[in-house]
């Protein structure tokens, strides 16, 4: 539900914000005063085509924030593959900013979205209807959606059955292609593949291999600098100064430092220091002189290292792919072989599968076929009745179900809503009606029995009231009244019928400042709401009597509003 508006510099609006609430929200003001303009914003705000002209004449941007509150879990599942988060109140703040240099920028919740997603989002939010607009149910691609919504947990089952009969029907008929084609091919291809195991497995490369032999060979590369410095070290421990090795210097003092101790108890520590570094000197002697040795052994080492990294290296150009993954390459060849080796048996069971599923996919779309065609009935003699009371006599509604050539998720339904607006003339899409207060209508009907089943918890209507009047005016007004229990509804009207029955009454008006038009809005209360009904009955000359009918007017749409709740 769209609970709050800001907007900022578009067109003749200087700023405007606006508190919305549930129910029915009626938009009224003299032509030209910018009712338009709010839902336009609206529009703009949540997606809809940026033309730097709306931005108000010597401003540098155009700013609309619209906030929600959601409820349909779809909407949370949208934001989050979006990775937009929300908090536990389930509030939307949609932010829409316009340069004057044309370029936009969209915000969900503080976090930058594309166009592309703000329409993906706002698609679960509002619904919006206008004379000259794209209109949901105008969209024969929806109308199986509507009327999948209607037939409840018999079809999802059904449907998911049908899900998971595709998914294996999709795998079978990939593996039939991987290995389908004429006898010489599968030979070449068993030959080619036969030669490349035989060459990996004599490789015998093993994850990890290249970059331990990488680190050997730095370390072989360094041989003559570290057989330098290892000697160097040698040399030092074993010679030490004039002769005498470190190790023998150490010994000596540990000796002297023990004699010392039996004297002087407190020289003790300093003795087993020096005593332990001579043990450790030794030690330290031993090591260096074997490594010095291991050095001068490894001279035909690097050689082989190299000749193997070689290998490596034109396996990995030739599979194109990393050293690591030859081992995977390697099992990958040998299934494929393994399936061309047996690829005859293999494609006479995978056929007997794919007939089975097949099969079974055709008797689940017979069963959804079935369910759908119950409950279309239902739902058009539902819409004939409501188009009856919309002064519609003679109108015709019907889902049509016509079978197509294809199955997929949804089945092999084709659903498409069908009108005529009169007796004897030939049911025509939904899509192909031309009169204005024709569509109001039906589109009434439609939302009346559907609305339910749409998720889209805001309707707007732009002055959809065009072409009716008198009793049919009423009768759009108590149709509006019933849909907007159950749904959010802002409509823009000029009727007084519809006007008389809104829940938050809002008056559009143009007010000149400082040399500049701008317009404003604001919610009436009753006594005022009563004066603009008055208003739209009798035009700009408001009467006593013109007053007092709105007044009455105004009592009869709480009446029924208290009667029908």
């Amino acid at each position: 539900m769209l609970e709050y508006m800001n907007i900022k510099n578009i067109a003749l609006i200087q700023e405007a914000e606006v508190n919305f609430d549930k129910g029915l929200n009626v938009l009224t003001g003299e032509t030209g005063a910018g009712k338009s303009l709010i839902i336009d914003a609206l529009g703009f705000s949540l997606g809809g085509r940026a033309n730097k002209d709306i931005v108000r004449r010597g401003e540098e941007q155009a700013v609309v924030e619209a906030v929600f509150s959601i409820e349909d879990k779809r909407i949370e599942n949208i934001l989050d593959d979006m990775g937009i988060e929300y908090g536990e109140d389930k509030t939307i703040v949609i932010r829409r900013i316009l340069h004057m240099n044309g370029k936009s920028m969209c915000k969900v919740n503080g976090t930058t979205v594309t166009v592309g997603q703000l329409k993906e989002l706002s698609e679960s939010l509002v619904d919006f209807h206008g004379q000259h607009e794209h209109q949901s149910l105008m969209n024969s691609a929806k109308h199986i959606m509507l009327l999948d919504k209607f037939c409840g947990t018999e079809l999802d089952a059904e449907k998911a059955k049908l899900t998971e009969f595709l998914r294996k029907y999709k795998m079978v008929m990939k593996e039939m292609k991987a290995i389908s084609g004429n006898e010489s091919e599968r030979e070449r291809r068993t030959e080619i593949i036969s030669y490349q195991i035989n060459e990996l497995e004599a490789a015998g490369i093993k994850p990890g291999e290249e970059e331990e032999l990488a680190e050997r060979k730095k370390i072989l590369q360094n041989s003559e600098k570290m057989r330098e410095m290892a000697g160097k070290c040698v040399n030092l421990l074993y010679n030490g100064v004039n002769g005498l090795p470190a190790s023998d210097m150490v010994t000596e003092s540990a000796d002297t430092l023990k004699q010392l101790s039996d004297i002087d108890i407190s020289v003790k520590y300093i003795y087993e220091i020096v005593n332990s570094a001579a043990i450790q000197l030794l030690e330290a002697e031993r090591e260096m002189k074997k490594y010095y040795e291991d050095i001068n052994e490894e001279g035909e080492e690097l050689e082989k290292i190299q000749e193997r990294l070689s290998i490596i290296y034109s396996f990995k150009k030739k599979y194109i792919c990393t050293s690591d993954k030859l081992c995977e390459k390697l099992d990958s060849l040998r299934s494929e072989y393994d399936m061309l080796m047996h690829s005859r048996e293999r494609i006479e069971t995978l056929e007997k599968e794919r007939k089975e599923l097949f099969n079974q996919m055709v008797e689940v779309c017979r069963i959804m076929t079935a369910i759908r065609k119950k409950k279309a009935e239902e739902i058009g003699a539902e819409i004939q009745k409501n188009l009856r009371e919309l002064e519609m006599a003679s109108a015709c509604f019907e889902i049509k179900i016509e079978q197509k050539n294809q199955l997929g998720i949804d089945g092999w339904d084709d659903v498409e809503f069908m009108f005529n607006a009169n007796e004897g003339e030939e049911l025509m899409p939904l899509s192909k009606i031309a009169s204005g207060g024709e569509l109001s209508r039906v589109m009434l009907a439609l939302k009346v029995v559907l609305g339910n089943a749409d998720s889209i918890g805001t309707f707007i209507f732009d002055e959809i009231d065009t072409g009716i009047s008198g009793r049919t005016a009423q009768k759009v007004a108590e149709k509006m009244q019933q849909v907007s229990k159950t749904k959010q509804i802002i409509c823009i009207t000029h009727l007084p019928q519809i006007a008389a029955m809104a829940d938050n009454h809002y008056m559009i008006e143009k007010i000149s400042q400082k040399g500049r038009t701008k317009t404003a809005i604001r919610l009436l209360k009753r006594s005022d709401a009563i004066r603009d009904v008055a208003r739209l009955m009798s035009g700009s000359q408001v009467t006593d009597v013109t007053v007092n009918a709105a007044r009455e007017m105004k009592d009869m749409a709480d009446t029924y509003k208290s009667q029908n709740r």
